[in-house]
């Protein structure tokens, strides 16, 4: 279901404006960074990690590619690759105009549909962060205090990106993690994990359902903030989480009430087709 509310939103336009809408004609303005997004901050250094998760009742694994963009002031941005590549590549075009197949191809392209794990803005100034996600084609945002984990500085080092890390433990919202960290001086990582006293470049649960592994540095300018047109549905951490579960443990209910599919009424009730789902946080 990777590209699914991608594919629910294109399915619900096209069928409505079927008769009248060209997909060939050019009407969608590439934008800059600060036409596209209320900026936040600039970052001029970023890590790419590939996330590696697993689904302990499907047996499923999906490998994400994510990325951590350090602000100059003060401020974190936690996203999809495929959504960085995609607006670096709308910002240095800017000015052109795209039909929608083109944008259905690019974006396709960067495999810049939003994650399971939302896009995280971290304020460390004022110790609070945003999560922006989206379930069933509706954007959510809520709002925390950047979470104060215990970690536990231990014996061992590693080798990441020709950066020797050190090792630290904690346990955090339902998970035994393992940290790497190094010696680049900001108290971040990916996600909302933050404490240590350098960034974090690796990272895994004990379970092995969850596993960060920082494979690249950049330090491309990128400015970060959450869409001009960003209108959400603002709730609580736990309300969201509680929602994101029924949806992926419900999925097939959730489509068939959707009217999206044609489900005869005397069948809903059987239907409960589970999802991928593996929240990092359990609790």
């Amino acid at each position: 279901m990777r590209f699914f509310t991608y594919i629910i939103l294109c399915t619900l336009y096209l069928t409505a404006f079927a008769k009248e809408f060209d997909a060939d004609k050019k009407i969608y303005p590439l934008e800059r960074f600060t036409e596209q997004y209320n900026v936040a901050d600039t970052a001029n250094l970023e890590v790419v990690y590939a996330h590696a998760v697993i689904d302990p009742v499907l047996s499923q694994k999906r490998l994400l590619h994510e990325i951590l963009c350090i602000g100059d002031a003060g401020n974190s941005f936690f996203l999809k690759y495929g959504t960085y590549q995609l607006d670096s590549a709308t910002n240095a075009n800017h000015g052109a105009i795209e039909s929608w197949n083109e944008y259905s191809k690019r974006s396709k392209k960067y495999d810049s549909v939003i994650s399971d794990y939302g896009k995280i803005l971290k304020d460390l100034n004022n110790n609070s962060l945003k999560v922006h996600n989206i379930i069933f084609g509706q954007s959510y945002l809520y709002e925390e205090p950047i979470p104060e984990i215990n970690w536990e500085l231990t014996d061992g080092t590693k080798e990441i990106l020709g950066y020797e890390c050190h090792k630290a433990t904690a346990r955090w919202r339902g998970r035994d993690w393992t940290a790497w960290y190094s010696d680049i001086p900001f108290s971040d990582g990916p996600y909302k994990f933050t404490g240590l006293p350098g960034l974090i470049l690796g990272l895994e649960d004990a379970s092995g359902e969850h596993k960060f592994q920082a494979i690249g540095i950049k330090k491309d300018k990128y400015p970060f903030g959450f869409d001009k047109n960003f209108d959400p549905i603002k709730t609580k951490r736990e309300k969201f989480e509680a929602m994101q579960k029924d949806h992926k443990l419900n999925f097939g209910k959730t489509l068939a009430n959707s009217g999206l599919a044609q489900v005869k009424p005397e069948d809903k009730d059987r239907i409960s087709q589970r999802s991928f789902y593996c929240p990092i946080e359990l609790e």
